[in-house]
């Protein structure tokens, strides 16, 4: 067979291909035979019939088979006298059966980039330096210290900054825009910003037992359709509690199950503020990684792939809003933003996934299956599921050659990391 390649993007391939009729009548007459062995014919024991009974019963099918098979054939020696890497099937754009016997036709498909790495011997990650200083130690102690704060119910106190309300809300709208609606038990702090404004300044200053109101506008619709709301709040607050923060000593401590008091709880939170440091190095030295590999270059990338996981990214944020009980349909999101944002996050992982892919075939990296069932077990115990149906669901989505890819980039970047003193599987 003959065929050129032209490369209008480059990411897209266009294949144009001549099929000798000599090929043509060989694939045919190949297909013919195995239609002959299955043919039923009227008259005929199956695979009896004569070969021209035969040819005109399923001249259509031969025809088709034949063409397929050949298309086949092609795309198969096109991707591998070509070195390429399809992103997409091969798509047929017109298929010319010539007087001659020959078979013409085009098709296009999208391919991933060729990636040429730098050496590795220039790279040096920046400086990061792992040891916990005082002042992280004390943060890491206060935010604990809030953690395991209680609320104290107070009475005959007015409302302040940081103080837990509870309030019974009733909305209405005066001009009839939208139903009027009721919050039995409303739970905010004052000063979070959990609430509107207009909310926490028509509380604030006043006692539990108290009615106070409140109106805020909103801006709905937009251009010529955008119109301003009045929304009326009556609310009456039900309780009020000031957070109590327990004593830094030991006491605190034994309450979190550790031995050796206050001394034992900072060595605690020091080991836990420097394993954070090592997630935190790991990450700042995969991306100075990356950029020694990308050097400056932004590759290019197949559309097709980039549209399809931009296209699950926004339906899972969508996902994510309608489980938090949000009506993506009526969220005030500009979704076409969203698209965008979405898709630069495609587009930097996917160029990540391609530097790196090309980083383990440099390296000559593989992982096992033994690798696989390890990593399958540990996500089956995180998600508490058994590791055989766990494993089952992955095979059965593809998900274990993804699993198996991102092990493999990992594998890339500890090989290199390891010499600069990063751990084993950090």
């Amino acid at each position: 067979m003959a065929y050129t390649i032209e490369r209008p993007s480059p990411c897209r391939v266009v294949v144009n291909s001549t099929i000798a009729p000599d090929q043509v009548r060989e694939e045919r007459a190949h297909i013919l035979a195995t239609v002959m062995r299955k043919a039923v014919v009227p008259g005929f024991r199956r695979g009896k019939a004569p070969r021209t009974m035969v040819e005109r019963r399923y001249a259509d099918d031969i025809r088709q088979e034949t063409e397929e098979h050949l298309l086949r054939q092609t795309w198969q020696a096109v991707r591998e006298s070509e070195k390429l890497r399809p992103a997409t099937p091969f798509g047929v754009r017109e298929v010319t059966w010539k007087d001659d016997g020959s078979l013409e036709f085009s098709g296009e498909f999208e391919v991933y980039p060729e990636v040429e790495l730098p050496a590795l011997d220039g790279f040096v990650p920046p400086p990061f330096d792992l040891a916990p200083t005082a002042e992280e130690i004390d943060r890491a102690l206060a935010v604990l210290r809030d953690r395991q704060a209680t609320w104290e119910p107070l009475e005959d106190v007015v409302v302040e900054e940081g103080m837990l309300v509870e309030a019974e809300v009733w909305g209405s709208f005066p001009g009839g825009e939208h139903e009027s609606f009721h919050d039995e038990r409303s739970l905010f702090v004052l000063g979070a910003g959990e609430v509107f404004p207009e909310l926490e300044a028509a509380v604030r200053g006043h006692k539990p037992g108290e009615e106070v109101r409140a109106e805020r506008e909103v801006d709905e619709g937009e251009g010529e359709a955008s119109r301003r709301v009045v929304v009326s709040y009556r609310v009456v607050i039900k309780s009020v509690r000031r957070k109590r923060l327990p004593e830094l000593d030991d006491d605190l401590a034994t309450s979190l199950g550790l031995e050796g008091g206050l001394v034992a709880l900072r060595e605690r939170v020091e080991a836990d503020l420097r394993l954070e440091k090592l997630r935190a190095r790991h990450e700042q030295w995969r991306q100075a990684l990356l950029a020694h590999l990308a050097q400056g270059r932004v590759l290019d990338l197949p559309e097709t792939p980039v549209d399809e996981e931009t296209r699950k990214e926004v339906l899972d944020f969508a996902h994510t809003l309608a489980q938090r009980g949000i009506d993506p349909e009526k969220a005030a999101l500009d979704w076409n933003q969203v698209r965008e944002e979405m898709r630069g996050r495609v587009e930097t992982r996917m160029r990540a996934e391609l530097l790196l892919d090309a980083l383990a075939e440099a390296q000559g990296l593989t992982v096992s299956d033994a690798e696989v069932n390890r990593e399958v077990q540990r996500q089956a115990a995180r998600m508490g599921v058994p590791f055989a149906e766990l494993r089952g669901n992955l095979s059965k989505s593809g998900g274990l050659g993804r699993v198996t890819a991102i092990m493999r980039r990992e594998k890339a970047v500890e090989q290199v990391l390891r010499p600069f003193g990063e751990p084993e599987g950090a």
